[in-house]
């Protein structure tokens, strides 16, 4: 039986439709602008556990940043059924597997785990169980944010669900995640392990229109998709960390010192264009008009190693970090990537300006 499937490469954020099958102990997928691909079912891992209705996420031991995302609930119940492996979602075990192939050459335990949270920080994070990222999160928020509250209204809520409505209208999978508003005044926005994206009440403040928030919104969603906070967290953690994760401890002191946390939110080159290039090709397909974001980096640029006011009593721990511009280095090539909507493209409209104006007055 073969069923319509979506397959992302893990190398570029962009979806592919194919269909999908599966023939012996393999599942073999093809589609339009997708060469006949092969996995092994011995070799699937799921991304989370299956549920009925929801869409089935796996992927495979040879191309681990890759995603095959199968929506036919008798074929994923029928897979899932003959195959036990596929029931509870990634083991320690496939950890190590991991782990193993940084072994070569290397001494001893130290040097493994050296090894492996520098040069595969992105394939470990992608075997994280979920408890592990959630509790990561919680912990990175709290030392971000300090005594800063949240501000979180019915008309914010209504405003984020507005936002995050429009870009699922661009058929990709978005991936799922929880939004939150601080009263901080930095102009910021950052992703953390476990989904978690926060606005500050100084990015709400600078925005001129909704496009504009959406835009950064659109772009720390290409973090959370590529899985970068809990990669961050890998690479500059390294195996203390995880041991820590294993043995229910706090993950030791990365997330508690302004030097870990700068680590964790300064991104990569390659990572930020990867979630530069999810922004702009959910956008697109949106029909969100892009230039709100290009409009916002230009305003805010000013703010480029701007420091907190020694009067603002809501300072935290983000504040000695910096703005975004010092989280998401942005360059005058990264802005000049940002193009208007094809012709014949006609924006949509993201949401009504008193939803626009609650949402900048989450905080009050």
């Amino acid at each position: 039986m073969s069923v319509d499937a979506v397959y992302f490469d893990g190398e570029i954020a962009r979806d592919h439709a194919v269909t999908v099958q599966r023939v012996g102990s393999n599942l073999q997928f093809q589609g339009s602008d997708t060469p006949l691909s092969t996995w092994s079912i011995a070799g699937l891992h799921p991304i989370d556990p299956p549920t009925p209705g929801q869409p089935f996420r796996i992927t495979h031991d040879n191309k681990p940043g890759a995603r095959l995302i199968i929506r036919d609930q008798s074929f994923i119940d029928e897979l899932v059924a003959q195959n036990s492996h596929l029931k509870g979602g990634y083991s320690w075990r496939h950890l190590g597997q991991v782990l193993g192939w940084t072994a070569g050459g290397l001494a001893g335990l130290g040097a493994l785990g050296y090894f492996a949270m520098t040069v595969l920080p992105q394939q470990v994070a992608g075997l994280l169980p979920q408890s592990w990222r959630d509790r990561s999160g919680t912990q990175v928020i709290r030392s971000l944010v300090g005594t800063a509250k949240r501000c979180d209204t019915e008309g914010s809520r209504n405003a984020i669900a507005a936002m995050v409505a429009a870009l699922a209208e661009s058929g990709t999978d978005i991936p799922s995640v929880s939004i939150e508003i601080y009263d901080m005044g930095l102009v910021n926005a950052f992703a953390v392990p476990g989904g978690r994206i926060v606005l500050t009440r100084g990015l709400l403040k600078e925005a001129s229109e909704a496009s504009e928030v959406t835009g950064v919104l659109a772009h720390e969603l290409g973090h959370v998709y590529h899985l970068h906070p809990e990669a961050q967290l890998v690479r500059f953690a390294g195996l203390q960390v995880l041991a820590s994760a294993v043995s229910g401890g706090t993950g030791g002191d990365l997330v508690t010192s302004a030097a870990g946390l700068a680590a964790i939110l300064r991104y990569t080159r390659s990572a930020e264009r990867e979630a530069d290039e999810f922004a702009r090709d959910v956008m697109v397909k949106a029909s969100v008009d892009p230039i709100g974001l290009k409009h916002f980096f230009e305003k805010i640029m000013k703010f480029d190693g701007a420091k907190p006011s020694s009067g603002d009593k809501k300072a935290s721990t983000l504040d000695t970090i910096g703005n975004v511009f010092s989280t998401h280095p942005g360059t005058e090539d990264r802005i000049k990537q940002i193009l208007p909507l094809p012709a014949g493209k006609v924006p949509v409209l993201i949401m009504t300006d008193q939803q626009f104006q609650d949402l900048k007055k989450a905080c009050g």
